[in-house]
């Protein structure tokens, strides 16, 4: 099937919902369930409207260790059938479905049922962070252990735990590789689950251990710590160092799968559910503001795991001036205002974030467009 028949760049539909379970995907379509294989559920997440099914094909083989073009039929079947049952957004609506908000990135409903039902990890611990109670699920007990003394001071006394919180499916998970090659012959990677999403993805532990602690920032007292949350990415060119210029792109730009474009193009990123920004100094902090943690136990754990390869290079914590900001569709402050405001629902100081970007966009280069892959 040619690229044109299956749509140049499929972009899954704003009215699918999506769950992810132990690597598989349950879609649903109003009263439509359809039920991805761990492929076909990697296929989905790579439908972001911005890579052919050509280099979806190419990424999902670098992830898996074959060789270009092994993966392009099953690819292309699978992006076929998303299009035969309505789960993709047509060509001609791709560019309005593209300025929807990113879905808000928050725990899982302890209340919810589907959430209850899933299986649990075989190891968690609960962490509180603001008043938010944050479950986390391990496959090894190490793992959970290093995690427990990382974050000491945040760990939940089994005794101080209200009951749904053990019935509730992890607000984050981590599996981390014990192997170079996994039982099917294929090589693994470390992942990092929000609910069941794979966040970040990494042939180094310690990428996947450190993105954590940014994750659970986003649970944490960001105003003691001087910053709000602004939804985007941050990225940089290789070799740049905190006190170097950085850009910002907007959230709906996702790195799953397109990892290796983004390391060939000398770009560095930031592993973070959002943009860090500092209202005083207009700099983007990179890290885990607001969150005390001891790293050596992540060190160490990450030390005796397999380096499976080498990584996309990240952005050393620290503060960055912001050089420039993309975004489709920006072509002046109000409307890069628009492609970043933070919900004003459910999002920590959005508020105080949409006046802080208000005066950063007065600052900074406004670019249209929002294509990171060089």
């Amino acid at each position: 099937m040619s690229e044109a028949g299956i749509l140049s760049n499929p972009r899954s539909s704003p009215l699918v919902h999506s769950q992810y379970f132990d690597g598989e995907a349950v879609l649903a379509l109003g009263d439509e369930l359809h039920l991805l294989n761990p492929v076909a559920a990697l296929v989905w997440q790579c439908c972001d409207g911005e890579s052919s099914s050509t280099e979806i094909a190419d990424d999902l083989a670098e992830v898996f260790g074959a060789a270009p073009g092994t993966l392009q039929s099953d690819v292309e079947k699978a992006i076929g059938e998303f299009k035969s049952a309505g789960l993709l957004v047509p060509d001609e609506d791709g560019a309005g479905a593209s300025q929807r908000l990113s879905r808000l990135l928050t725990a899982y409903d302890l209340d919810c049922e589907s959430c209850k039902e899933a299986q649990p990890r075989a190891f968690r611990t609960v962490l509180e962070f603001g008043g938010h109670l944050v479950v986390i699920g391990f496959d090894t007990e190490d793992a959970c252990t290093a995690v427990e003394a990382a974050f000491s001071s945040y760990v939940l006394a089994p005794s101080d735990t209200p009951e749904p919180v053990d019935d509730a499916r992890p607000a984050f998970s981590l599996t981390l590789a014990t192997n170079t090659v996994d039982s099917r012959g294929i090589r693994p990677l470390h992942l990092l689950y929000r609910g069941g999403e794979v966040v970040v993805s990494g042939r180094n532990a310690s990428r996947v251990l450190n993105a954590l602690a940014a994750y659970l920032a986003f649970h944490g007292d960001l105003s003691s710590a001087g910053v709000v949350a602004i939804p985007g990415l941050v990225v940089a060119k290789a070799g740049t160092n905190p006190g170097e210029p950085v850009m910002l792109l907007q959230a709906n730009t996702r790195l799953s799968g397109r990892e290796r474009r983004l390391a060939k193009a000398g770009i560095m990123v930031a592993d973070s559910p959002a943009i860090w920004l500092d209202p005083a100094t207009h700099e983007v902090l990179v890290g885990a503001p607001g969150v005390s943690f001891d790293s050596s136990p992540l060190t160490s754990l990450a030390e005796g795991l397999p380096r499976l390869g080498a990584d996309i290079a990240i952005l050393s914590p620290g503060r960055y001036p912001v050089q420039a900001v993309s975004a489709r569709g920006a072509h002046d402050p109000l409307s890069a205002l628009l492609a970043f405001a933070p919900p004003s629902e459910g999002w920590p100081l959005a508020e105080s974030g949409l006046e802080a970007l208000d005066a950063l966009l007065d600052r900074v280069e406004i670019i249209e467009g929002n294509d990171i892959r060089g």
